[in-house]
């Protein structure tokens, strides 16, 4: 019997949705396959055509996978923020960085909406920002309207080849950027005509194919979400700006430590680690430590 391969791009209760080089198709797992786990948006899976239905038979293995939202195998995050109408949420936006270092997942900011870049000095000053803290990190930054169409070829380019995920609190744009990049709607009707609010209009984790290799996922769940598997020891890990530091203990959590002792405090001190960062750090970590302190209590 011949064997299919496809990747699943929607669930809908107990049907999956899957995309094969030739065609989309609609299966059911088998229940030996059920078993060894459940199936995720962005599955890589095998099938079996029985009769006239398909079968998934087993389900290979995932380069990393995400809880909120249940996503698998994603090459890289598009972090999307804006200037104004909402304003650039830093927490978030260090926390989504955190969890695709977390999981080997390659982050690129996405800032839309750069047609208001001049509408404030605050607006100026968060992009000034922006791109010089998060380049210096290694991160690509690009800039985008989906509103006046700008900046659309360019993220084209960045999503070539890749299972590219999208994020970014509420009102930034994820999907109406997307709209903008597969050519219709995405499952939602037109976002914040009916209010100025942004309010998230996508429902469920969904897979666009924008050609044959180049995925995009528009997914509801991380405007909200903690960094749930991340012990408060592990987060410096995750911080690049960390890497080159040496401190006199290996255990040394840039936190309580003196600058005596803390190499990345002596260099906070001189200028060569952002302080926002630090401080949003320092933040992020003593909140991993609530829950863990309130979890083994």
């Amino acid at each position: 019997m011949e064997e299919i391969i496809g990747k699943v791009i929607r669930i809908d209760l107990d049907i999956y949705v899957i995309q094969t080089k030739k065609e989309i198709i609609q299966a059911k797992a088998r229940g030996n396959t059920k078993k060894k786990g459940s199936i995720l948006v962005g599955d890589v899976v095998c099938l079996e055509k029985a009769g006239q239905d398909f079968m998934i038979t087993s389900v290979r293995n995932r380069q990393n996978s995400l809880i909120r939202p249940p996503v698998s195998n994603i090459d890289q995050m598009i972090i999307v923020t804006s200037l104004a109408t909402p304003v650039p949420d830093y927490i978030l936006l260090d926390k989504q960085i955190v969890l695709c270092m977390s999981k080997g997942i390659n982050p690129v900011i996405c800032i839309n909406k750069i047609d208001l870049e001049n509408a404030n000095e605050q607006s100026k000053l968060d992009l000034e920002y922006i791109k010089n803290t998060y380049s210096n990190l290694g991160i690509e930054i690009l800039f985008v309207s989906a509103k006046e169409k700008v900046g659309l070829d360019e993220l084209k380019r960045v999503l070539k080849g890749k299972t590219s995920a999208f994020s970014g609190n509420s009102g930034v744009g994820k999907s109406s950027i997307t709209s903008e990049l597969i050519g219709e709607d995405v499952l939602v009707g037109d976002i914040g005509q009916k209010s100025n609010r942004g309010k998230h209009t996508t429902k469920s984790v969904n897979i666009y194919s924008i050609d044959e290799d180049t995925f995009i996922l528009d997914t509801p769940g991380f405007s909200s979400y903690e960094l749930y598997d991340i012990e408060y020891r592990d987060l410096k890990d995750f911080y690049p700006e960390f890497k080159s530091c040496h401190c006199d203990y290996s255990d040394c959590a840039h936190v309580i430590e003196d600058n005596s002792v803390c190499d990345v405090k002596r260099k906070l001190n001189e200028g060569k680690i952002d302080q926002g960062r630090y401080d949003r750090y320092v933040y992020i970590y003593e909140k991993l430590k609530e829950q863990y302190d309130r979890r083994y209590k």
